[in-house]
């Protein structure tokens, strides 16, 4: 059997349009470039922490249960911890959402850079479309605005167990 010519394109990559390279100068190009690479870090940044902001207030919540739970505490104890809970509840979903506003940001900013860059970088960026990233992003809030509220609630079922009222 002879080997495959790994030289012949597929078939499927016969029709291929032209590739138009960017129209920016090269220093420009390597600004954009530049820009486009700290955009998509902050990103990643703004995501890791979206999960950490989540990931810390749960282990909290699970804190509070466990101080409660190991001190038997009173009513007041109770009515203090819950106040926290609440707090943060709230403080946390409004960072959250600040958040989301800032990879909102971000995410223009690498739509606007991607229309000066290739058209194969438009082409190969186009395949997840905004909206679906949009869909994605505004599904995954929603699922930590959701996890830190039931967090929330299970602090206070934990709590009134713990109390007995």
């Amino acid at each position: 059997m002879a080997p495959a010519d790994r030289t012949a394109p597929p078939d499927d990559d016969m029709d291929l349009p032209d590739i138009v390279p960017s129209a920016l100068d090269d220093n420009t190009h390597a600004e954009v470039r530049a820009l486009y690479v700290e955009s998509t870090e902050t990103l990643r940044f703004v995501k890791t922490h979206q999960w950490k902001t989540v990931g810390a207030t749960l282990l909290t919540f699970l804190g509070l249960i466990f101080i409660a739970g190991f001190v038997n505490a009173d009513k007041a104890l109770a009515q203090k911890f819950m106040a926290i809970t609440i707090l943060m509840t709230t403080s946390v979903i409004f960072t959250l959402i600040i958040y989301q506003f800032w990879m909102h940001n971000e995410t223009r900013k690498i739509e606007l850079m991607g229309r000066h860059m290739s058209s194969l970088f438009r082409e190969i960026r186009g395949i997840k479309s905004r909206r679906e990233g949009n869909l994605h992003r505004y599904t995954l809030l929603i699922f930590m605005i959701v996890s830190v509220v039931f967090g929330a609630i299970v602090v206070h079922l934990a709590l009134t167990k713990i109390v007995g009222y």
